[in-house]
């Protein structure tokens, strides 16, 4: 049996990243259509943007592991919920993702490690229902920032529901910058994910990059929520998979704008 692109792009997205100027998401310039009124997953990932911004500004204050996992995950889990499964090749075992890695490895306690205002993790790692998963980098605050370098390699098998046995080997990093003050966070997160996908002696090779561009204001207390400004998604290709065709494997943004609180506006790309 083939390996097909409708199984194999059926979920979850997994991106890493290559920060900075080396990231192919990040240098792509995309013209977008006009403004329209939010989908409910256009609302769903501006809530995420808005949980996210949150936790770098706690993670600024006060650096811990857990926090500084939902850091690391923003432009993967942003880009996961403004594109969806669309061109996405690939679907890993359950809800893996570098921070849902981060919270279960058995040895966090031990290998997420605080010094000052960074956050180390040294081989964390993870082993379940067929997934291998080592995770390495750190994350450091300073008064107004909060940057990270985050690697992850996952590997191991899976069974699909037709009885094909499909072995995976990923790798994972994810980088940003975030500048954050009490009312406004500025920076990019990037992400590129590759990696391959074999069964029945056939083999998917791919790669993907992601980066999420912030210039928001926002309001924190209880009820924190963006007041203005944008946030640009964007996805491309590193390297699309021979069998990929159709507009669902395009590169991608979307950008989102804010005139008030939880009020915004979505463009698409063209």
């Amino acid at each position: 049996m083939k390996i097909t692109l409708s199984y194999l792009g059926a979920a979850a997205m997994f991106l890493a990243a290559c920060g900075g100027g080396g990231n192919a998401a990040l240098s792509r310039n995309f013209a977008y259509g006009s403004a329209q009124t939010p989908t409910s997953s256009d609302q769903t990932a501006a809530s995420t943007a808005t949980t996210n911004l949150s936790a770098a500004s706690s993670f600024s204050s006060s650096p811990s592991a857990t926090s500084g996992a939902s850091v690391v995950d923003f432009a993967m889990v942003l880009g996961s919920l403004a594109f969806g499964s669309s061109g996405v090749p690939v679907r890993l075992p359950g809800d893996v993702t570098i921070s849902s890695a981060l919270r279960s490895a058995a040895d966090l306690s031990s290998c997420g490690t605080v010094s000052g205002n960074t956050v180390t993790f040294n081989n964390c790692t993870d082993s379940s229902a067929g997934t291998s998963i080592t995770i390495n980098g750190s994350i450091t605050a300073t008064a107004n920032s909060v940057t990270w370098n985050i690697s992850g390699s996952f590997s191991g098998t899976e069974t699909s529901s037709t009885g094909q046995t499909i072995n995976f080997n990923f790798n994972l990093h994810e980088a940003g910058s975030l500048t954050v003050t009490s009312t406004k966070v500025t920076g990019n997160a990037t992400a590129d994910f590759g990696g391959s996908v074999s069964s029945q002696g056939q083999t998917i090779n791919f790669g993907i990059a992601t980066a999420a561009l912030v210039d928001v204001t926002y309001q924190g207390g209880q009820t924190p929520c963006i007041t203005s400004g944008s946030v640009e998604v964007k996805r491309v290709w590193t390297q699309r998979p021979a069998a990929a065709s159709g507009a669902q494997y395009d590169d991608v943004g979307v950008k989102l704008v804010w005139s008030a609180c939880n009020t915004f506006t979505v463009a698409h790309s063209q």
